[in-house]
């Protein structure tokens, strides 16, 4: 299975991001060493410093951009985004984010909240119309907050391989033998409503699994779930009145005008769809996620860019899809008695910056913004990270695109905020 995106995935790499965060007195520029000094266009350094990560060959294709919270410093695709025809990969490719897509959740969330329509510490089952208690503690009840902290006690490994609908049948030697278990599960996965897959996991006997939930109380331990934070999604669904995608329409993506967004995949042009490729690069057949407010929405870089724009210019106190305190809320730590900080949906767990990453068959994305120095940073790529040169070299150039952050500040004449 798949992970489609966990915090800790960061963590090896908060050092080396925090070091190129730093001022740098020299640039490798091929095999020439230049003064930083001499440099006047960061962007075109940068720009070669991408080629040259394209170039080692392990991702087919990737677009990244590097932004303010009102305008767009570099952005940029390298690289296919089909191998075959050889079609450019850019700031306009469309993709699935796979768990970015989550940070949709918590805007519906605080609007539902200031709209009167439910509370952060609202017990789940006061809203849904199936029952889910932790069986092992059923005088504990989960909270919204407890859903959105991935603090719910909720574990995927019970069902979650039971959300995947591919397009085709997948073949097992089209796939490394590590897959071959899970292929099987995929294979014979059924389409089916959001409601009708978390009917099935909490209510449903035949999908009731020891797994379902972890042996601690709600509120206890850190646990990444997928499916608790497509279990808060419906629960905002049946307070707010609205379909899910419907209600993420309305808030998020028409005011942000990001038109080429969805959450369905037969709303995306065929022409600026990615092809999905696996960690052996065989083509991967498209896909549905059931829990598809945890991980599928189709978007582009240049979109998701406003999307983030939006996101700290609300960090900052002048959003206009929330009020100034629910950004404040959604971006703090609710939990800091716990090692993992993390806001409401929000990854909070490096030191420089607030965001979410997210990672499926075929794609892998990151979206940050660090609140000191005003910059933010996103990437795609096409390709399952679920081999070493592959993972190493998508966190090389994501950690890349923090190298020359100090010299940006400077010449956009960005004041650092001491956060």
């Amino acid at each position: 299975m798949i992970k489609k995106y966990a915090p800790l995935v960061l963590i090896c790499l908060a050092f080396s991001i925090l070091t190129s965060c730093e001022k740098r007195s020299d640039v490798i520029v091929g095999n020439t060493v230049k003064n930083i000094e001499r440099v006047t266009n960061y962007a075109d350094s940068l720009d070669i410093i991408f080629r040259e990560q394209h170039d080692k060959g392990h991702l087919p294709g990737f677009a990244l951009s590097i932004f303010t919270a009102d305008s767009i410093y570099f952005t940029k695709g390298y690289g296919y985004s089909d191998l075959t025809t050889k079609k450019p990969f850019d700031e306009h490719t469309v993709q699935s984010i796979a768990s970015i897509s989550k940070t949709f959740i918590p805007i519906a969330l605080m609007k539902a909240v200031e709209d009167g329509d439910m509370s952060l510490d609202d017990d789940i089952n006061s809203i849904l119309p199936f029952k889910v208690v932790n069986p092992k503690f059923p005088n504990s009840p989960i909270t919204l907050r407890q859903l959105a902290t991935h603090t719910s006690s909720i574990n995927d490994e019970g069902n979650y391989d039971k959300a995947y609908v591919f397009s085709k049948q997948l073949d097992p030697t089209k796939f490394p033998d590590v897959w071959a278990k899970y292929l099987k599960v995929y294979n014979v996965n059924k389409l089916m409503s959001l409601e009708t897959f978390l009917m099935h996991v909490f209510s449903k006997s035949e999908w009731q699994s020891k797994d379902n939930f972890l042996s601690v109380a709600p509120g206890v331990q850190y646990e990444y779930s997928n499916i608790g934070a497509a279990l808060l999604a419906y629960c905002i669904q049946i307070r707010t009145g609205v379909d899910y995608k419907e209600l993420t329409r309305q808030l998020i993506l028409e005011p942000l005008n990001m038109s080429n967004s969805s959450w369905d995949l037969s709303e995306v042009d065929p022409a600026k769809h990615i092809t999905y490729y696996n960690e052996i690069y065989n083509i991967v057949p498209s896909y549905h996620v059931i829990t598809y407010p945890d991980g599928g929405l189709y978007t582009s870089v240049s979109d998701l860019t406003k999307y983030l724009q939006e996101m700290m210019r609300g960090y900052s106190g002048d959003g206009k899809v929330l009020t100034s305190d629910s950004y404040k809320i959604m971006m703090k730590n609710q939990i800091p008695k716990l090692d993992a900080p993390t806001g409401i949906i929000w990854d909070m767990d490096n030191d420089c910056c607030i965001g979410h990453g997210g990672n499926d068959f075929g794609v892998a994305t990151m979206m940050y913004f660090d609140p000191k120095t005003q910059l933010g940073k996103v990437l795609f790529t096409n390709i399952t990270t679920e081999k070493e040169e592959i993972i190493d070299q998508f966190y090389a150039t994501f950690n890349d695109m923090f190298k020359y952050d100090s010299e940006i500040v400077e010449s956009l004449n960005i004041v650092v905020k001491d956060e």
